[in-house]
């Protein structure tokens, strides 16, 4: 999952057509996570590291969390990172963080929000194309090579990143023969349904003669997502790859994007909801701490959903059978940093 919010503006125009999401003030029900909190705390500190190399002069919380403010959203992210196992203490959750129950803009889930899961597959490629490799996964085309985002942007008439769909590089484009020939490296080849969950998942683990290789979406063709059909085929929206060393969510480009953590790291509406933000789940299988850290089309906007990093998988059934127990809802608890709490912050003094 990746790419950036849209403008609040329309988050109003959906309101108007349903309730609202709100956040109401509550306790965190006292339960002990099922999660691995180490990894809760590393994505809370590689989001931070993103956020104050990158974005410290602009970054801002979620629109839509009442009375939040940048620097109220980064102590809670410092204090995370923070804590480590201590995370896993109900006690220490509730005493070092407030809560607010996220109440979604659908009813559709009786008060829940929906909670969806996603994986790194890992699969089987080649580094040319054979009768079953046949689709190539490409690196951002080289017209672009050394330019920002902002800079790609501002060009953005004249760069093939923007000229063509996913049916047109299906189609070969880039190919021998293409109308671009050549002007974008295949990374790795794969089969046809395994570039396609490579795409929808936006990282894929690949096994080819040469070893394990690992690849994360690097920037698409400016075409958003099309939420009126789930047929692949009809996407026009289409990712460009990079060879990376994590599995990697928001961000602008390769090594600055943040690292996730397996059933530590959600893809949320990063307009709305905030980069960075602190949430307990309450799931079928027990209570979940996570940290919006990723994104993609689905989310711009999004107020009902969050989507569940969850790992790598040789297959769907190996994935479902592993994670079918969190359940497709959860109840979601904005979790915030309660200020000048002693014992709550690394170094800190406990309270007598």
């Amino acid at each position: 999952m990746n790419g950036f919010a849209v403008p609040n503006l329309f988050v109003l125009i959906a309101a108007a057509f349903g309730a609202p999401a709100r956040f109401d003030t509550v306790i965190l029900p006292e339960i002990r996570p099922v999660n691995r909190v180490e990894l809760v705390a590393a994505v809370a500190g590689d989001t931070l590291r993103y956020i104050e190399k990158y974005h410290a002069a602009d970054f801002a919380p979620g629109a839509l969390l009442p009375g939040v403010t940048a620097d109220a959203a980064l102590l809670t992210l410092r204090r995370v990172a923070g804590a480590g196992e201590q995370l896993a203490d109900p006690v220490y959750l509730e005493r070092c963080f407030s809560a607010l129950r996220w109440v979604p803009d659908s009813d559709k889930w009786g008060g829940k929000i929906r909670l969806t899961r996603y994986l790194v597959y890992e699969v089987i490629g080649a580094d040319s194309p054979t009768t079953t490799y046949t689709h190539a996964l490409y690196a951002t085309p080289d017209d672009e090579t050394g330019l920002s985002l902002g800079d790609a942007l501002a060009r953005r008439d004249s760069l093939d990143r923007f000229k063509f769909t996913r049916q047109d590089i299906a189609g070969g484009v880039f190919r021998e023969g293409g109308s671009a020939a050549g002007r974008a490296k295949p990374l790795v080849w794969l089969s046809h349904d395994d570039h396609e969950q490579a795409i929808l998942q936006g990282t894929v683990s690949v096994r080819t003669a040469a070893g394990a290789r690992l690849f994360n979406v690097d920037r698409d063709n400016g075409i958003p997502y099309d939420r009126s059909t789930t047929d692949t085929k009809k996407q026009r929206r289409y990712w460009y790859f990079r060879e990376t060393d994590a599995v990697r969510g928001a961000g602008e480009a390769g090594e600055q994007k943040v690292a996730l953590q397996p059933g530590a790291a959600v893809a949320g509406d990063l307009e709305n909801i905030g980069l960075g933000t602190f949430i307990a789940l309450q799931a079928a299988d027990g209570l979940h701490l996570v940290v919006v850290a990723d994104t993609g089309g689905a989310f711009q906007p999004n107020l009902h959903q969050l989507d569940l990093y969850t790992g790598a998988f040789p297959s769907y059934a190996a994935f479902s059978s592993a994670t079918a127990k969190i359940g497709d809802t959860a109840t979601a608890y904005i979790l915030l940093a309660k200020p000048d709490v002693a014992g709550c912050d690394a170094g800190s003094a406990l309270p007598e």
